[in-house]
């Protein structure tokens, strides 16, 4: 339960928690196997769905980009995709996943999709651990149970795209960065410094995978600031180290573009294509990448100049379109908060209502979990600010129910809160 001494500031609750049960244990570790088995159920199905549709991947197009960079780490050739050649088109997070897998397995989608799997087993015992360090062990379970049985979250880990390996590194910046947020004034200087440099690594490992991680280093160094518990040099120190742990994965990479390009390209060049997807004159909200087969820029200039040209003229198309843009921008955030999927191929009735009857329960337990008092402050920010930074991302680039999956998962927690508190009010048999 929250702590209500006023002195404390409202800080973390039952952040060690009790010694765990057996019964506990039991709980837990069957949820993990259940979490196992519908993913490996999702990814076996998925691979025979492609088999007998006579296609490599469900989603095509960036799969097919990622698993080309995996085989070109696996054998050690050149990092691009496409003709003329891009080398910074992607950051390598999620490209050295598929390598491991491939050099371990060969170019095989399934066992891919396995790893994948395991992976997105991996999430749930995180949302686990970090819904215990914040409410306690019996949200901690609902929490397990939530993220164990979540459609969504199940079909698009398995999938050979980014989603469930970022949320594994989304998850990791959070559980890194909150000891830090619940650290005691006695806490050794030291060992502080390197907690925040390994939240400032696990942060930069997220950003690898998806450049749009980029702007946590900054709301993790805000949240350090407010609410660290200390003088305001160790908490400008603390921030810094987290910030400089992130900086110090994406130098690698940084490093190798310029070697390529001459310019320090700390995520990819990417940004202005994806930028210009949705602020053009022929803009929906949705990805729509034909404008670049159309236009063929990459034809006569190399990728720093076209990746300028396409962001320039978003620039341009909203300071033009006011008026459009902010359309766009209310449009994008609907897709990204639907509850349904909108994709072609995709989505059918049934499927909708399924998934729809889903997120309105979950986002009920998610509102009852806010009011519940369950939370402290500092854990509502930590978990909501992740959705709410690419919630608003998004509402420039383009809007998908996919890029609202890795930081969807945080929420599981409030959610859980929501639960116990509604069984708790209804039975009274639930105790904290």
């Amino acid at each position: 339960m929250p702590d209500n001494n006023p002195d404390s500031g409202q800080r973390f609750a039952n952040s060690a928690g009790p010694p765990v049960a057996a019964s506990h244990l039991r709980w837990v570790c069957s949820l993990l196997l259940l979490a196992a088995l519908l993913r490996i159920i999702a990814a076996l199905a998925i691979d025979q769905h492609c088999r007998q549709a006579g296609r490599q991947f469900l989603v095509e197009g960036d799969a097919n980009g990622y698993w080309t960079l995996g085989q070109a780490i696996a054998s050690a050739e050149d990092y691009a995709i496409h003709t003329p050649p891009r080398r910074i088109l992607r950051t390598p997070g999620f490209p050295l996943l598929l390598a491991a897998s491939i050099r371990v397995f060969g170019n095989s989608v399934l066992m891919a999709s396995l790893l994948l799997a395991m992976v997105g087993t991996v999430v749930c015992l995180q949302v686990y651990l970090l819904t215990r360090r914040l409410a306690g062990p019996l949200p901690a379970i609902a929490a397990l149970a939530i993220a164990a049985i979540s459609p969504l979250q199940i079909a698009s880990c398995v999938q050979i795209l980014s989603e469930g390996w970022f949320t594994c590194w989304v998850l990791a910046s959070l559980l890194t960065l909150e000891p830090l947020l619940r650290s005691q004034q006695t806490d050794r200087k030291r060992h502080l410094l390197l907690r925040a440099l390994i939240a400032g690594l696990a942060t930069g490992a997220g950003i690898l995978v998806r450049p749009g991680w980029i702007l946590w280093p900054a709301c993790a160094a805000c949240l350090l600031l407010l609410f660290h518990r200390g003088p305001r040099s160790r908490r400008i120190l603390l921030a810094g180290t987290l910030c400089l742990g992130s900086w110090l994965v994406l130098l690698p990479w940084a490093a190798r573009n310029y070697q390529i390009s001459g310019l320090w390209v700390h995520t990819s060049l990417w940004s202005g294509p994806s930028l210009y997807d949705g602020l053009n004159p022929q803009a929906t909200g949705a990805s729509d990448m034909r404008f670049l087969d159309e236009e063929s820029l990459y034809t006569r200039f190399n990728e720093a100049e076209v990746n300028e040209q396409y962001k320039q003229r978003a620039v341009d198309f909203v300071l033009q379109n006011p008026g459009r843009t902010t359309v766009l921008a209310f449009i994008k955030f609907a897709r990204f908060l639907s509850p349904i999927l909108s994709a072609q191929g995709l989505a059918n009735p049934a499927l909708n209502t399924c998934l729809a009857t889903w997120y309105l329960i979950l986002t009920l337990l998610t509102a009852y979990g806010l009011l519940s008092g369950r939370l402290s402050v500092v854990a509502t920010l930590l978990l909501f600010l992740p959705f709410l930074q690419f919630l608003l991302v998004h509402m420039v680039f383009v809007g998908s129910v996919r890029y609202r999956l890795p930081v969807e998962m945080p929420l599981t927690a409030v959610a859980a809160c929501g639960m116990v508190g509604m069984w708790q009010r209804r039975s009274g048999r639930w105790h904290s």
